[in-house]
């Protein structure tokens, strides 16, 4: 059995070392693991050290691959797998070229589709115990549930309307073993067993958060989202937490280490590049009024004036 773990959360809570976390914990149980990336800023290979494309298998553990995949390796699986079928259906309405499926390819919301379908073949070859599902931030996520979501939807009104040209259609089909209904039948059954997938016990939803005021804002409408879609909800984690007062002031003064021998490189760059850089400080979120952002405004226009 397969089971996918989706580790949900805004951005900057720290979904990647969540996830990278588990699932080393379950590679070292014993469990065959993909830790899989959705997010188009990829962190888990250098979490891991891991150097190459696509499916890794991280040195030194057998149980543990990776597999990264930027937003252009992506398209050209879509391609492979879609451009083809694409073509067959448009192309029975429309006198088209082969260059429609680049112009697909490149839509706002193809790329994170595609990943739905990538994680549902993963799934389905059953070669793992688990699927460790590192999402992309919070909007990006929920926006491949409701592009799954419409995708299912439009494919049904899409059937109709070739039913209705099925006779001119015909006329028009190339040499296939698929007519253009069969596909479109196709991409919506598929679009239902993926959606299914992740309303079924083979998905479990963790959700990552930290205790600030945007992040747990954010949590509740990630919760309210899911719910909406019939995803429960296996867990909350509340990362970031921070420790007791002696070890606040520890953990400080080596951050404070750090800060000071980066700010150097940083500054390093920015004169070899020849330019200014600005320092902001670290703020007060929850208070974060007008002054504080004409502040920050100030400090940033410069470069752009």
């Amino acid at each position: 059995m397969t089971r996918i773990i989706g580790i949900w959360g805004k951005g900057g809570v720290g979904k990647s070392t969540c996830a990278s976390s588990l699932a080393y914990y379950l590679s070292r149980d014993g469990y065959r693991v993909l830790l899989l990336t959705t997010d188009f800023v990829p962190t888990i290979s250098r979490i891991f050290r891991v150097h190459g494309k696509g499916l890794v298998n991280v040195p030194g553990n057998a149980n543990l691959f990776i597999y990264e995949l930027s937003p252009d390796e992506v398209i050209d699986l879509w391609k492979q797998r879609f451009g083809d079928e694409v073509y067959q259906v448009i192309s029975s309405f429309l006198p088209i070229d082969r260059e429609i499926i680049d112009y697909i390819a490149g839509a706002p919301g193809i790329a994170d589709e595609f990943m739905l379908y990538v994680l549902y073949e993963l799934y389905r070859k059953k070669k793992y115990d688990y699927i460790i599902w590192d999402l992309p931030a919070a909007g990006d996520a929920l926006k491949l549930l409701w592009i799954e979501r419409e995708f299912y939807t439009h494919l049904g009104e899409a059937a109709k309307m070739y039913l209705k040209l099925k006779g001119f259609l015909q006329k028009l089909k190339r040499n296939s073993s698929k007519s253009p209904l069969d596909l479109i039948n196709e991409w919506r059954e598929l679009a239902d067993h993926i959606f299914t997938l992740l309303k079924s016990n083979d998905h479990r939803a963790l959700v990552i958060t930290t205790p600030d005021d945007l992040s747990v804002e954010v949590t509740r409408k990630i919760i309210n989202e899911l719910e909406s879609f019939d995803i429960s909800i296996d867990g909350l984690i509340v990362n970031m937490v921070w420790p007791d007062s002696s070890e606040v002031a520890k953990l400080f003064n080596e951050r404070l280490k750090m800060q000071e021998m980066n700010l150097s490189k940083i500054k390093e760059m920015a004169s070899k590049l020849s330019k200014d850089y600005r320092i902001i400080p670290l703020l007060n979120f929850r208070e974060l009024g007008t002054n504080v952002l004409e502040m920050i405004g100030r400090e940033i226009a410069p470069f752009v004036y």
